[in-house]
């Protein structure tokens, strides 16, 4: 039996060898670590937990679950199929080793496999990949899926795949879906119903509660509506700025919070407030006195911005006006605010459309949207309230779904150690 299973998979190794060739000089993208798609690379310590999404915004919404492992005592190695996934992986947690997946080809899998020898892996979302899984089981690598999901779209046409989805499916150790109805897909398709459970969407994890807001920082903040611009690239500063000139207009007193991605740029972003005209108060030499309306404050220290939207009237989230692929949306929508965004969202799009599809989120189709979007808010209060409400309660069913994937993966490595 086993002479037989080899020479299949030889043959299909021999089929499915052009077809690699192919890919590589048809997608130019692909030939970027070409050695790493083809299995080899640098060797990672052994026994790490292996885990595996797509492209940036799956691994870096994995990056929960990897913190649950590490704090469960595990090592952890990471892989992703885009370059840019691996490059914005490795800014964000570069104490995770992580390289380009290997091609799904029973060679690539097989020395991939060996060279990084993990005691489980773990894919996200939609990574069944029929090589790499069987290679997997055949070497007693126990395989998980967690936030797995399978759209109104994908599904019919998995069904239409019949045992060439059943049966990788069935080699999982565990699937922990998204929501009963990616759950119910997935037995449909050959999954065993005992081993798949809901655990929630790992891209939707939000903590229960904002941060608190420092008390200087409170007091610095006006009594006056608010706009947070946070995590903002260039171009998207100015579009805030024109957007308080557009509420002052209306009549509105109001100030702006400016919180740029990366706060090396802060002086720079100082100066395009005063040439429009601004008072700028500094986060980090803020003077005396409350923040007053016409004033921008800009934030030039880390990790406040979470709480800075808790005090926001209108919320936007920056790297999406700017082309970019959009920043962390959640952080307003855990403070009860609705959030606004610009077109692009490819990182963020699965969190940009359930906000928009509650209600939570708007999208602007350029940065002159900014400001009628903001009145809209300001006017409106108990509308801007609800929709932040609306958009709290969409995230709620998948508050710890960062431990129920964790304690899948664990139960697995418990089980191929007996």
């Amino acid at each position: 039996m086993n002479v037989w299973r080899h020479s299949g998979a030889l043959l299909s190794a021999g089929l499915l060898a052009p077809l690699g060739a192919a890919a590589l000089a048809l997608r130019p993208d692909w030939r970027v670590g070409w050695r790493e798609r083809l299995g080899a690379g640098a060797r990672p310590d052994a026994g790490a937990i292996w885990v595996h999404g797509a492209s940036v915004g799956e691994i870096l919404a994995a990056s929960r679950l990897i913190d649950r492992l590490l704090g469960a005592g595990h090592r952890v190695t990471a892989s992703t199929w885009t370059a840019s996934g691996r490059e914005v992986m490795r800014r964000a947690r570069p104490e995770i080793p992580c390289c380009l997946a290997p091609l799904d080809h029973p060679w690539c899998v097989e020395a991939a496999l060996r060279r990084v020898r993990p005691a489980a892996l773990v894919l996200i979302e939609t990574e069944l990949w029929p090589s790499w899984i069987a290679a997997a089981r055949r070497q007693g690598i126990p395989v998980v899926l967690v936030s797995g999901r399978l759209s109104d779209r994908s599904f019919p046409r998995y069904r239409r795949l019949g045992t060439l989805v059943g049966t990788p499916l069935r080699r999982l150790y565990a699937i922990g879906s998204r929501t009963e109805a990616d759950r119910e897909r997935f037995v449909a398709l050959g999954a065993d119903p005992t081993r798949t459970h809901v655990t929630g969407d790992l891209k939707l994890e939000a903590d229960a509660k904002p941060p608190p807001l420092p008390a200087d920082l409170a007091a610095l903040l006006a009594e006056v509506p608010l706009l947070v611009a946070g995590s903002t690239h260039p171009g998207e500063e100015a579009a805030a700025l024109a957007a308080l000139v557009e509420v002052e207009r209306a009549g509105w007193a109001a100030a702006l919070v400016l919180a740029p991605r990366h706060v090396e740029r802060a002086q720079e972003v100082a100066a395009l407030a005063r040439g429009a005209g601004r008072r700028v108060r500094v986060r980090s030499k803020p003077g005396t006195g409350p923040l007053q309306a016409g004033e921008v404050l800009l934030v030039d220290t880390l990790g406040e911005l979470a709480a800075l939207y808790s005090h926001a009237d209108v919320a936007f989230v920056g790297g999406s006006l700017a082309p970019v692929g959009g920043h962390n949306l959640l952080e307003p929508v855990q403070s009860r605010r609705p959030v606004l965004f610009g077109p692009h969202t490819g990182s963020v799009k699965h969190v940009a459309s359930l906000l928009e599809a509650c209600g939570a989120g708007r999208r602007l189709s350029e940065a002159g949207d900014f400001g009628e979007a903001a009145l809209e808010l300001l006017r409106e209060p108990e509308l801007a309230r609800s929709r932040g409400e609306a958009g709290y309660r969409a995230l709620a069913a998948h508050r710890g779904s960062a431990d129920r994937a964790a304690a899948l993966v664990l139960s697995a490595l418990q089980d191929a150690r007996v």
